[in-house]
């Protein structure tokens, strides 16, 4: 298994509110993770870092997992312990009232592997011939989308397309969709700063490259983000089985 990661503050913001891991615990286990403090929000980075280092510190500690329930109850239970992190911090200082962060990411453990989302940041798996959304995105917009209220094209431009339906740290408790995946070639886990920007077919192209590796595609993708305006902190993350 082969993976690289990257951040890029962008061309437009002031700060880069994203934060993000890829480690192993002793067992072999890999937890991939991108975190995105909710723009425009207090102390978005304080929360998406505060998120990333929960997990630094526990994750390590980790498995072995006894079964497939063991494994995804794992990460539900750490999610709402990290999320009670952040929603404890917002509450008792001021500068970092209402801050939230997004978060997603790929668990690949020998007893299955998993998506994680709360959010609108996205997994992504490959094949040679298919390119699979592994996460749903948590925003308005994509609810109206999936009840029938808008067209797939009336989506794509809406003004209230990044309006968030769920984040970590706002309240007190949170639902975090883990859902267990099929094995594909390649994992992408990225922030919007990619996927709003450069098209899935794009995404596709590059990440499907036989003579580039992991890490050329990673660069790749994160320069076309930025041609395109870089209008947001990118995060990217590609794994290859």
């Amino acid at each position: 298994m082969e993976y690289y990661c990257i951040t890029d503050i962008g061309l437009i913001r002031e700060k880069n509110q994203d934060s993000y891991l890829c480690i192993k615990n002793s067992h072999g286990d890999l937890l991939a993770l991108v975190a995105d403090g909710i723009g425009g929000g207090k102390a978005g980075e304080v929360a998406s870092g505060e998120l990333i280092r929960y997990f630094e510190d526990v994750f390590p500690r980790s498995g072995p997992f006894s079964n497939i329930e063991d494994a995804e109850n794992y990460i539900l239970y750490h999610m709402d312990k990290a999320n009670s992190r952040i929603y404890e911090l917002s509450m008792t200082y001021r500068q970092y009232s209402g801050m939230g962060t997004t978060v997603t990411g790929i668990f690949i453990s020998d007893k299955g592997i998993f998506s994680i989302n709360c959010g609108d940041s996205r997994v992504y798996g490959f094949m040679p011939d298919m390119t699979a959304h592994l996460t749903r995105d948590d925003t308005l917009v994509n609810q109206m989308l999936e009840k029938g209220e808008i067209s797939y094209e009336e989506a794509i431009n809406h003004p209230k397309k990044h309006y968030l339906v769920k984040a970590i740290g706002i309240f007190g408790k949170i639902d975090v969709n883990v859902h267990r995946v099929r094995e594909m070639d390649h994992y992408l886990v990225c922030s919007d700063g990619l996927h709003s920007y450069v098209s899935d077919t794009e995404i596709a192209q590059i990440v499907n490259d036989k003579d580039k590796t992991v890490e050329e595609k990673v660069i790749e993708l994160k320069d076309l983000a930025l041609m395109k305006g870089g209008y947001d902190n990118i995060t990217i993350i590609l794994i290859r089985r």
